[in-house]
């Protein structure tokens, strides 16, 4: 991370929503930085991350308050940014042409890395997975270069999942407030990653249970659960058959 030197000002933002189309900002910072002269219309401000991707967002001044309006929503959501994450804005280019660095830190405290180019904050990563009848192929390569892990349930497992310490550590899942785990009927269910416990494992906990009986999970069902991209995970279950043979869920 590189933060400019020299009197460049800055400020913060914790965001306390994930899907609204306007961000607040401090006012003492807008009215030294951003308030040069009398601004009666929308002003363009560019943001951009330490991937040098830009955005453009309209500033406007509503009597005593600020804010980034048109444009701000699709930034959020090209960068993944969610309800808990912490935004701090140095300003790098002043007026007229202003422009900040934006640098994002996940409610854990680390870094969350900034895309890498514009775009992939569409919706096409959540599109249903559809297995291919009579393929050849195993679930790696229909799922791509991912990092999976096998979950046996337990009934200590039933309102709550743990993480694989090995994805975790490779992926950055831990980072998001929740991911969403999608079935291999395409479904979508959204759970939360909280801590427990002394170490503070993560764990799947919030809506896991939903999960879980929206897919009639029992006892000694595998899970194989894969990292797809972002906070999206994959889900496959197995279902143990009376006689001890695993068969696939389809």
């Amino acid at each position: 991370m590189n933060f400019n030197k020299g009197d460049e000002a800055s400020f913060f933002k914790i965001l306390l929503s994930d899907s609204v189309d306007y961000l607040g900002l401090a006012p003492a910072f807008a009215k030294k930085y951003l308030e040069i002269g009398k601004r009666k219309k929308k002003t363009i401000i560019n943001l951009k991350t330490e991937s040098d991707v830009k955005w453009s967002v309209k500033y406007l001044k509503i009597e005593d308050r600020y804010y980034f309006m048109d444009g701000w929503l699709k930034f959020m959501r090209d960068n993944r940014l969610q309800m808990g994450d912490f935004l701090v804005f140095w300003l790098c280019s002043p007026s007229p042409n202003l422009m900040f660095q934006v640098f994002f830190f996940a409610p854990s405290g680390c870094l969350k890395h900034p895309i890498s180019s514009p775009g992939v904050g569409d919706d096409d990563w959540m599109k249903p997975f559809v297995k291919k009848e009579n393929s050849d192929d195993d679930d790696d390569d229909l799922l791509g270069d991912v990092q999976k892990f096998v979950r046996v349930l337990r009934i200590s497992y039933l309102h709550r999942m743990p993480l694989s310490n090995a994805i975790l550590n490779t992926t950055g899942i831990d980072a998001y407030a929740y991911v969403w785990l999608r079935n291999d009927d395409g479904k979508l269910w959204k759970v939360e990653v909280a801590r427990y416990g002394q170490k503070g494992q993560p764990r799947l906990a919030r809506g896991w249970s939903d999960f879980r009986k929206g897919n009639k999970m029992k006892i000694q069902d595998i899970c194989e659960i894969s990292h797809v991209k972002y906070n999206l995970l994959h889900v496959h279950v197995i279902k143990k058959q009376k006689r001890g043979r695993p068969s696939t869920r389809k």
